[in-house]
């Protein structure tokens, strides 16, 4: 019985209570919050099954859940790092999910287990694919029995024996269907046969009467009419025909996503699907995600595509899960990941203070009295792992490495009245251009429209038919190619690459400096155990950093950088952009379609309009993107206001379905600037309430100046408080009437 005098908290160890107050601290900071337009961030991975749910809870009640991740664990190197470790997650149903993370973390791997767990017998090559690789994982995902799972894969299979008509019925090499009988339990397999029959000349008429039995009680034709609706819309049903092997990489992704849409799945894997798509095939992306009623878990760099489809951001980070949600997309995930880092920061900080009382009493205990203390010897081991603080990623180090570049001289690149074409096709027409010193140029345009081209024609590399072009002497180029790095040996060493390649600042190989190649290794992240580590076996991250390490270190002062952000995680992309924006002082030329990046790093815009016309744009991508969209919008506005027109002509009368599906689009796009506006009011309130607290000092502090002073500065401080007044007015109005869109179902 405890003594009326002593409080029975008093009874646990001041190390217990410690560790209690410490993890009750962390469960309270870091469970999510479930307040509208507020960062919302989850527990990690390895924390109770409660606190998962609680996290899944949050981003909607929307009955059971799609799939259940629970205690993945997957390493490669015998458990020194791990990819996964014992990691879970609650995936929301109709929730759209961003998985981000450092390259190599394992994503790629987090979305190949479970399409391997989720198989239903129509991912495969997912499932051989791992086992080729050799590597094995521990854990589980539940899926419910209804639920199905699609993945449009990093890099699709290309088999030369498949063609793209029937890879978007889902047809692989593994797979073609025997067609000499038209009896078939899969309804691909009979559309693809009927599609066969009708247009070959040696179909019997038994057959094709067969299939066409099959077909109508199979219901294969809305099958068939919905492959032909998305190969249209996807731009590829020119290439039905074409074997996968004859596609870019931009097309067999564009084949890829339509088969995955046309299975319709429950739940839908894409890994990096901008890679490779142009701007406009980016939008249409969008607008086809946006307007699915689906499950999505999407990796991707693109920050802007990640803002305009995603509402949960979930990060990888050493083996461990976290999620945000909120709708600040990008900006509420770096300040939730900011908010987590202080609070893990916070609580090894607090253990330190308990483990030195805790070893002094170790220290001192006799050996023969340890047993009468066991629970807190216990306790002590526990706090020893949690004093030391969890590995911080490195930092990429450009700008030491690669300083601002050489100088470069007045002259600089001049083309006068350049011309090109291939056979019948005109890449430029009389294009003219002076580049000068601290020209930051994007380049746009679709696929095929000439622009690697032209980056070949400012390098030497592709002669013009007609014009002239003119280098400046001072000019030194720096290439960095989107087909990544140029290796004959596959078996070269990363050391051994940058030793053979790569020159050193007196203008040496590295081979002669062996210290300066491993200090720029460490500087691009390659640590000591993947130096003498196989070109072969890295990762598409691993490899692009090499491949930007052996085009800065050249010291260039005019930079090409054709689709730089393809397989580079969003960290590296920061580092990038401030080492351009800040550093580099030289000419830029840029070719990507990532709207964030392009609009940070450059000034103005090439758009390759294709037929040879180049037109220099002055503005950002995200303007140039939003022109497109209202173009777009306003061609099916036209068009459903025709098919109307025609409609109500013959007597329908009514609404038709494209003139809905169109107000729903412009709907959309609707919100959607509503929240990209509550954004930048956020921005412009917080710039302004700043400038508001240093008038409120200068007035406290200028007593003495003069009635004069006084009323200029509070005459400013009054319309600045007019202005935040005006705008927090505007941003409750446009709160209002997004939670009424969300609860008409508008916003999903």
């Amino acid at each position: 019985m405890v003594s009326p005098t002593r409080r029975p908290w008093r009874l646990i160890p001041p190390l217990l209570l410690c560790l209690i107050t410490i993890t009750r601290s962390l469960q309270l900071h870091i469970l999510p919050k479930v307040k509208p337009f507020h960062p919302l961030f989850a527990v990690p991975s390895s924390s109770s099954s409660t606190q998962t749910s609680s996290s899944a809870n949050t981003a909607g009640s929307l009955g059971p859940p799609a799939l259940t991740i629970s205690s993945l664990s997957c390493t490669h190197d015998g458990g020194q790092t791990y990819q996964l470790e014992s990691a879970c997650y609650i995936l929301p149903r109709y929730r759209k999910i961003g998985l981000v993370g450092r390259n190599g973390c394992g994503k790629s791997t987090l979305l190949r287990i479970i399409a391997t767990e989720c198989d239903d017998g129509n991912l495969l090559s997912i499932a051989n694919s791992i086992a080729n690789d050799g590597f094995k994982y521990t854990g589980t995902v539940e899926k419910p029995r209804d639920v199905t799972v699609g993945i449009v894969e990093q890099d699709p299979p290309s088999p030369s024996d498949v063609t793209v008509g029937d890879a978007i019925l889902g047809i692989t090499s593994a797979s073609l269907p025997d067609q000499s009988s038209g009896n078939n339990n899969n309804v691909y397999d009979v559309v693809r046969q009927y599609r066969l029959a009708l247009s070959g000349s040696s179909a019997s008429s038994s057959l094709l009467s067969s299939l066409t039995t099959q077909m109508e009680s199979m219901e294969g034709w809305s099958i068939l009419t919905r492959a032909e609706e998305l190969a249209t819309r996807f731009e590829i049903s020119h290439l039905s025909s074409s074997p996968l092997s004859h596609l870019s990489g931009g097309e067999r992704k564009r084949v890829a996503i339509a088969a995955a849409m046309l299975s319709n799945p429950d739940v839908l894997l894409m890994d990096e699907p901008t890679n490779h798509l142009d701007l406009e095939a980016i939008r249409l992306l969008e607008d086809v995600l946006s307007s699915q009623k689906l499950t999505l878990m999407v990796v991707t760099h693109d920050r802007a595509f990640l803002e305009n489809v995603c509402d949960i951001v979930l990060e990888l980070d050493q083996g461990s899960l976290y999620e945000y949600c909120g709708t600040g997309g990008y900006r509420t995930f770096l300040e939730g990941k900011e908010e987590r880092l202080r609070l893990a920061d916070a609580a090894v900080s607090n253990a330190k203070v308990m483990y030195k009382k805790e070893l002094e009493w170790m220290r001192r205990q006799p050996q023969a009295r340890q047993s009468k203390s066991q629970a807190r010897i216990d306790a002590f081991y526990k706090l020893e792992k949690m004093v030391t603080p969890r590995a911080r990623e490195g930092v990429l180090d450009i700008a030491d490495s690669a300083g601002g570049g050489r100088r470069i001289g007045k002259s600089v690149l001049k083309l006068d009245n350049v011309s090109l074409s291939f056979s019948e096709r005109q890449m430029l027409r009389d294009f003219s251009y002076d580049f000068n010193r601290g020209d930051r140029i994007g380049i746009v345009g679709g696929n095929g429209v000439g622009k690697t081209t032209f980056l070949n024609v400012l390098t030497g590399r592709q002669a013009p038919d007609a014009g002239t072009l003119s280098t400046g002497e001072t000019v030194v180029f720096g290439i960095y190619d989107q087909r990544g790095l140029d290796v004959p040996e596959q078996d070269t060493t990363v050391l051994d690459f940058v030793k053979e390649s790569v020159l050193a600042r007196d203008g040496s190989t590295m081979a002669e400096a062996p210290g300066e190649a491993m200090t720029l290794l460490r500087k691009f992240e390659f640590s000591r155990n993947r130096w003498q580590t196989r070109l072969s076996v890295l990762s598409g991250g691993e490899r692009r950093r090499l491949q930007l390490l052996s085009v800065l270190t050249k010291r260039p002062n005019f930079l090409i950088l054709d689709e730089p952000t393809n397989d580079v995680d969003i960290d590296t992309l920061s580092v990038i952009e401030t080492y351009l924006t800040e550093e580099f002082k030289g000419v830029l030329v840029v070719v990507s379609h990532d709207r964030y990046f392009v609009d940070k790093v450059t000034d103005h815009l090439f758009v390759f309009e294709g037929d040879g016309v180049v037109r220099d744009f002055k503005g950002t991508l995200t303007d140039y993107a939003e022109g497109l969209l209202e173009r777009e919008t306003r061609k099916k506005n036209a068009a459903a206001a025709g098919t109307s027109g025609t409609t109500s002509a013959g007597g329908g009368g009514g609404t038709s379905y494209k003139e809905d599906k169109a107000k729903r689009n412009e709907r959309r796009n609707e919100l959607r600037k509503m929240k990209k506006e509550m954004l930048s009011l956020d921005t412009k309130m917080d710039k302004l309430k700043e400038e508001a607290g240093k008038l409120q000092k200068e007035i406290d502090g200028s007593a003495d100046e003069g009635w004069s002073v006084l009323a200029d500065l509070t005459s400013k401080l009054n319309s600045i408080n007019e202005d935040v007044e005006e705008m927090e007015l505007r941003w409750l109005e446009l709160a209002e009437e997004l939670e009424e869109a969300e609860a008409t179902g508008e916003v999903s």
